[in-house]
């Protein structure tokens, strides 16, 4: 099925200070808009290529900071909308202006206004307490991001001590993300922002919750919106670069340099394999044996003064969280499924839906038997949506998603 829209307003809104004389109207361009957002990314973002007419690009010298309203009708949904008193979303440069028999063709790439503030803001005092409620702080702080909008962050039961040291603050919280343990002790986090706002999440919770949407790949030609169009899976293995990055076994060496010392700390995807549900089957020994190296230093110095030696004990667990997080990241990543979707503006970046598949077809043109069920069970199930793009124009909107889960315990 063909999805129908209509753009009800595509505009930029002029800002004080900026070279736009009035608000300027451009879904007269046939605009073609891409809207992105990724839970590996701590800003959504928008990009437009339109046919600027009257030339209103190069006469105003527009080069940004003007914001974005946007509003687009979309049969069976609410209007999607990127509104300038609610989603913040500021044009960030203008590229790719060409003259071609008279016309203008531009493109305007927008990201929210807190991306454009973390440029400015530096983290320079000391921050003491649960890592959810630092990032809390780093987001909502008056000297920090201070933004409006949605926070949502997954409780961490661990506590954590650090100066600034003048990081901008998305760096400080993606910083802190392999630092942080859920409340049940659960290794991995993931910071970013969707169109609902921020989202502080541990790995475990979002693969844990429940499926937006369900969407189904028939093998024959079905005029319906729940239909996946194309789809490409990625479920490769390389055993080698996966050795390099220490994902079956890595050690940290930490060095205090107080002491004179050093520590070692060991993790093993064995470790994890009474949690898995179809543990990965290595060669032999394999397993027992570190294939990554890694040096760091004991950041003791950041210990407030007179703190006592259980203080920098409680330091050290955090090299246990942080080799745990780097694996579960690893296998968060490790086996990829693209789908391209009638639009659906209702999902996001950090959701997990339902994915069937068929079978695939053997050489006599049979399904290939796949446990005695319909479709296809080694590919089809839950999926965490990784990346969103909604493409809109040249009369069609699709939705295209990249799909995570982990392979093993899929």
């Amino acid at each position: 099925m063909e999805s129908k829209y209509f753009i009800k307003t595509c505009a930029l809104i002029a800002t004080e200070g900026s070279s736009l004389s009035d608000d300027f109207e451009i879904s007269g361009g046939n605009p073609n808009i891409t809207y992105y957002e990724s839970v590996k990314s701590p800003s959504i973002s928008v990009s437009i290529d339109f046919i600027d007419v009257d030339g209103v690009i190069s006469r105003e010298g527009i080069t940004g900071g003007e914001y974005l309203d946007l509003k687009i009708k979309v049969p069976d949904f609410d209007d999607f909308e990127i509104t300038p008193d609610k989603h913040f979303m500021m044009l960030n440069s203008v590229k790719n202006v060409k003259t071609s028999s008279n016309k203008q063709i531009a493109t305007l790439e927008f990201i929210s206004v807190e991306a454009i503030i973390n440029e400015t803001a530096r983290v320079s005092r000391r921050f003491t307490g649960n890592v959810s409620q630092i990032v809390k702080e780093l987001m909502k702080d008056k000297k920090s991001i201070q933004t409006s909008k949605n926070l949502e962050t997954d409780e961490s039961f661990n506590k954590y001590s650090f100066v600034g040291n003048l990081k901008r603050p998305f760096d400080t919280i993606q910083w802190l993300c392999p630092k942080a343990a859920s409340t049940d002790k659960e290794c991995g986090f993931l910071f970013y922002e969707n169109l609902d706002g921020y989202f502080f999440k541990s790995i475990k919770g979002l693969l844990e919750s429940d499926s937006s949407e369900t969407y189904e790949k028939p093998e024959a030609p079905v005029d319906t919106d729940i239909k996946i169009t194309e789809n490409n899976l990625d479920s490769s293995n390389d055993i080698g670069m996966n050795c390099r990055m220490g994902m079956y076994a890595n050690k940290t060496i930490y060095i205090d340099l107080e002491n004179e010392t050093y520590k070692e700390e060991e993790f093993k995807i064995t470790e994890l394999k009474p949690k898995l549900k179809k543990p990965p089957k290595l060669p032999d020994k394999l397993e027992d044996k570190p294939t990554r190296l890694m040096f760091r230093i004991l950041d003791q110095g950041a210990l407030q003064k007179g703190s006592k030696k259980e203080d920098v004990e409680k330091r050290n667990e955090l090299a246990v969280y942080q080799n745990k997080s780097y694996i579960r990241n690893s296998l968060l990543f490790s086996q990829s499924l693209n789908i391209s979707i009638p639009i659906n503006p209702d999902l996001r970046a950090g959701s997990m839906i339902e994915v069937k598949l068929p079978l695939k077809k053997g050489d006599d043109g049979k399904p290939v038997s796949s446990y005695g069920s319909e479709k296809d069970n080694d590919v089809s199930g839950k999926y965490l949506i990784s990346e969103l793009r909604h493409l809109i124009g040249g009369g069609k909107a699709e939705t295209q998603l990249e799909l995570v889960r982990d392979a093993f315990t899929a």
